[in-house]
């Protein structure tokens, strides 16, 4: 993929997050969380550093347990090369599989905002349209004299503007 390319999708996908964040309710919501949230962490960043923290031991540890085990199972011979392939084949499957519905998901989404969109610009479109066609302009001239341009005075001598 071009980098042109993806850089308009990606602006795309922006505008169009942008659009559902500034347009639906749920995105209101949404940014009334997420400005909630941000309060709450400039309050006590500490307090979220440390949650991010608790969160990545977590999964760090969940990851570590996970290998272990299969390097166990490997090693006792309760699991073969095959057994052990077909399962990362597996688990490759439904993470691409869950990334894939994500992204479906997500493109759903952005289709019906950038729709959303287009219609509301296309009735501020409609609407503009159709208070400028009812503009009325009704000029009627009060003094139908011309405009005369005022008189040059003639050119005084030296003397006279000493004078």
């Amino acid at each position: 993929m071009s980098k042109l390319l993806r850089n308009v999708i990606i602006g795309v996908a922006s505008g169009a997050a942008a659009a559902y964040f500034l347009s639906t309710e749920k995105g209101k919501e949404l940014q009334k969380k997420a400005s909630k949230a941000y309060q709450a962490y400039k309050e006590n960043p500490s307090e979220y550093h440390q949650k991010a923290k608790d969160k990545a031991t977590e999964y760090t540890d969940l990851a570590v347990d996970t290998f272990n085990d299969y390097k166990e199972k490997f090693e006792s011979g309760e699991l073969t090369t095959d057994e052990f392939l077909e399962i990362v084949k597996e688990k490759g499957q439904a993470a691409a599989d869950y990334a894939t519905e994500k992204v479906s998901e997500l493109t759903s989404k952005v289709s019906d905002v950038v729709d959303d969109v287009a219609d509301k610009a296309e009735d501020v479109k409609e609407n503009v349209e159709a208070e400028v066609d009812d503009i009325i302009i009704d000029y009627t001239a009060k003094d139908e004299t011309p405009f005369e341009e005022p008189k040059a005075e003639p050119e005084k001598s030296e003397e006279e503007t000493k004078a």
